[in-house]
């Protein structure tokens, strides 16, 4: 027996889409089976560990402390041959596909896969043998949140902060250092360019010797258990560096370039995996002087920021109806077809049925901030296993000074 979970799309889904599809299943010789069930679900687990020291009868001790959370956003389960609780039917030799439909949820958290955590979706298909152990079938696919900057009238706002810097020696200095900082908004997409404008005014001793901008992220990965505890792990994105020609000027006027590449997209709808970012503007001086620091925060979604966006505008669909609860897309019309029942997760749709339709990404949607893993000839490679999420967001590079590489847990 063999069974293969094909997707119509290769690529990321995104939240609020419609993931099609067929489910195959081959079989040398007939089989006793109770039902076979195709169940999406999606899920997210932290974990790490820590060194805790304690005392035991006066003596100190130390000992490896745990923590860990999950959390679960889908679980859809879709029986595709036989009856819940049902009498045991005979499976005869050949193959036999089943069609599958499931819009997934709006709100759901992205695909992704950190140094402490990961959150991740896939598809079981899974064999109620009577008397016998249940076979199952998985298949990984990845999503990416819907992330619509439009909906934040915040984030088109401009920011600007001043920081007014006294440098002190043996001598204190009088005057200080005015830095000030300007941004035009604070949502941006992929592939968008942050402007940073940047001004000094050095009235100080110190000679400023460069000037850096950074794209910093940081994810925040938040236990339940033995207690609520958060790890957090920051990584620099993309910066740039100015060195300054004179050091001794005291007017200094720079705009800085900041293209956001591809990467997670800022991530709040998972209370234990949380991904957000800022810019960083770091101002270096000469001697033994700290570094003046300024930051702001930004979002990186999934559709950019538009001048003509209206307050009122519904969120843009992206290959699917994104109403809760809404039925799936009509099947092709050559024959009269039963009305669809209400929406309750994936749908297994006979085989004497029209294959369902394809959902394509509209012309007018700005590109995907992961970019399709497509595999050579996917005609001939129809078993290969999705992408991985690597594969998928090539910009995420995970922990790699400790080579680490996480996975998602069995079952």
């Amino acid at each position: 027996m063999s069974c293969n979970i094909i997707f119509d799309k290769y690529e990321a889904y995104t939240a609020g889409e419609t993931i099609t599809g067929r489910v195959e299943i081959t079989m040398t010789k007939s089989k006793d089976i109770r039902r076979i069930s195709l169940i999406i679900r999606g899920r997210a687990k932290v974990h790490w560990t820590e060194s805790e020291s304690y005392t035991e009868n006066g003596e100190s001790k130390t000992r490896s402390v745990s923590y860990s959370a999950e959390e679960q956003y889908l679980n859809s389960e879709t029986i595709l041959f036989g009856h819940r609780d049902g009498p045991t039917i005979q499976l005869p030799i050949g193959m036999h596909s089943y069609s599958f439909a499931c819009m997934l949820p709006l709100g759901i958290p992205g695909s992704m896969d950190g140094a402490h955590g990961k959150i991740w979706y896939d598809a079981k298909v899974k064999f109620d043998i009577p008397w016998g152990i249940d076979d199952t079938f998985k298949r990984e696919f990845t999503v990416i949140p819907m992330v619509d900057l439009n909906q934040d009238q915040s984030l088109r706002m401009p920011s600007e902060a001043e920081k007014i810097k006294n440098y002190c020696s043996w001598s204190c200095s009088s005057s200080p250092a005015v830095i000030n900082v300007k941004m035009p908004q604070s949502g941006f997409a992929v592939k968008e360019e942050i402007p940073i404008t940047i001004g000094i005014n050095n009235l100080s001793s110190v000679e400023m010797t460069e000037i850096q901008t950074k794209l910093v992220r940081k994810i925040v990965f938040t236990s339940r258990s033995p207690s609520s505890k958060d790890k957090t792990d920051e990584s620099k994105i993309i910066y740039q560096k100015y060195d300054i020609q004179d050091p001794k000027c005291q007017t200094i006027d720079l705009t800085s370039k900041l293209t956001v590449p591809h990467t997670l997209l800022t991530e709040r709808n998972s209370s234990i995996i949380r991904t957000s970012y800022h810019v960083e503007i770091a101002v270096y001086v000469s001697g033994c002087h700290n570094t003046a620091r300024l930051y702001f925060p930004v979002t990186i979604g999934t559709y950019p920021i538009s001048p003509n966006f209206q307050t009122n505008n519904v969120v843009p669909q992206i290959a699917a109806p994104i109403t809760s609860m809404m039925p799936p897309v009509p099947l092709p019309q050559p024959s009269p077809i039963p009305s669809p029942i209400p929406f309750r997760g994936p749908m297994a749709l006979p085989v004497s049925m029209p294959p369902y339709p394809v959902n394509n990404m509209p012309s007018n949607v700005p590109s995907l901030p992961y970019p399709p893993a497509l595999p050579t000839n996917p005609e001939n490679n129809i078993d290969a296993p999705p992408p991985t999420y690597n594969d998928v967001m090539f910009g995420w590079r995970g922990n790699e000074k400790d080579g680490h590489k996480p996975s998602a847990p069995s079952g």
